[in-house]
């Protein structure tokens, strides 16, 4: 669905919005990460490397993506804000693929995709 969105030039919303297209993990505090602008996170899919980064290489910072997207509408206590894919790129995932992602080489998110 994705490619087919993306080749008629049609909203990403359609191909990355669908049960289950958004795992999340516990939420860690801020105050574990001594530098925000240096925290290290990865996915591996089927045991394989697919992304790796660090918060060091995004474009704008957390602060200015927040004032960014405040200034368009409230933002409440639990909200999230999706912000993008690393440059690597996020790949194709299939049903039934192991995905597992750390951050700062905890291991927060240990699923098959349904």
């Amino acid at each position: 669905m994705l490619a087919a969105s993306r080749e008629n030039k049609g909203p990403w919303a359609l191909a990355k919005g669908f049960d289950g297209a958004s795992p999340m993990s516990a939420f860690l505090p801020v105050s574990k990460f001594p530098d925000l602008s240096a925290i290290n996170f990865d996915l591996k899919i089927n045991g394989e490397q697919k992304q790796i980064g660090t918060t060091s290489l995004m474009i704008y910072n957390f602060a200015e993506i927040i004032i960014y997207v405040s200034s368009f509408m409230t933002l409440e206590e639990d909200d999230l804000i999706f912000t993008g894919t690393p440059a690597s790129g996020a790949g194709l995932i299939e049903k039934g693929d192991h995905l597992q992602a750390s951050i700062e080489n905890k291991l927060l998110l240990d699923f098959k995709m349904m």
